[in-house]
């Protein structure tokens, strides 16, 4: 074996290794990170996980903000396989895989999320309580190229990991300076909060919150009621098949798969 080949299959083990340290999340906002890494520093000033205090006393955390002089990129992570159905205004998105799982047996799943637009647009929010009002912000939500985006009626940028750089770089008008880019940067770093117990601490909110919704969605969909508002469930047909809407449409816009 030469020495490139030896080179090679150490670098392939130590990659292996690296990636089974990590969650399926984490791993996915690693393999952005290194796509945004390729960015010009001199233009882009690029901020991974970010956690920061909002107004109300609460953490919230972003998987990546990009300043520059064409704006502050807000970009939502997801590592996510299978046929992925949603709309923009929809509460939640689903995720619908098929294939051979370990073993050999032959699965379906399909389940929902939240609406990662929805979410994406609160991190906006929070920075721009922060921040600002007047600065120009754009999401993106970036999804695995093992996903299979089936999405409509959207505005924002839902793209896969490798269309991120494109999409930021396609803003090419500037609505700052560099130096008010790297100001804004600064300020990030200031208010990015470092400290573990405090990040794992708002990892255990968000996955109780997380926890509780799901169970208050399941008891309501047993009865036939919207986890949003109460109201009725009322069964419809849509792009993508059979779903689920509250009868206080377009007040509520939960929606729900019919499976």
């Amino acid at each position: 074996m030469t020495d490139i080949m030896i080179y090679i299959v150490i670098g392939v083990f130590f990659l292996l290794v690296l990636m089974t340290r990590f969650s399926p999340e984490e791993a996915g906002e690693k393999a952005v990170a290194r796509r945004l890494w390729l960015l010009s520093s001199k233009k882009y000033f690029v901020i991974n996980d970010l956690l920061f205090e909002k107004a109300n006393g609460n953490t919230t955390q972003i998987d990546h903000v990009v300043v520059s002089p064409y704006g502050v990129f807000v970009i939502e992570t997801k590592n996510i396989s299978g046929y992925i159905y949603g709309s923009e205004n929809s509460s939640t998105w689903t995720r619908h895989w098929k294939g051979y799982a370990p073993g050999g047996v032959y699965k379906q799943d399909t389940r929902t999320f939240d609406n990662p637009i929805h979410q994406n647009e609160a991190h906006v929010k929070a920075l721009a309580q922060v921040l600002g009002a007047d600065i120009k912000f754009v999401s993106i939500v970036a999804f695995s190229g093992k996903a299979n985006l089936l999405i409509n009626d959207t505005c924002s940028h839902v793209v896969y990991w490798s269309h991120v750089r494109r999409v930021i770089k396609s803003y090419t008008n500037p609505v700052m300076s560099v130096e008010q880019a790297q100001a804004i940067y600064k300020k990030l770093l200031t208010i990015n909060i470092q400290d573990r117990n405090t990040r794992k601490s708002h990892a255990n909110r968000a996955q109780i919150n997380k926890d509780n919704y799901r169970q208050r969605e399941i008891e309501s969909l047993g009865n036939n009621r919207c986890p949003k508002c109460g109201g009725h469930l009322v069964k419809r047909t849509g792009t993508y098949g059979a779903f689920y809407g509250c009868s206080n449409y377009p007040k509520c816009k939960y929606t729900h798969p019919a499976y």
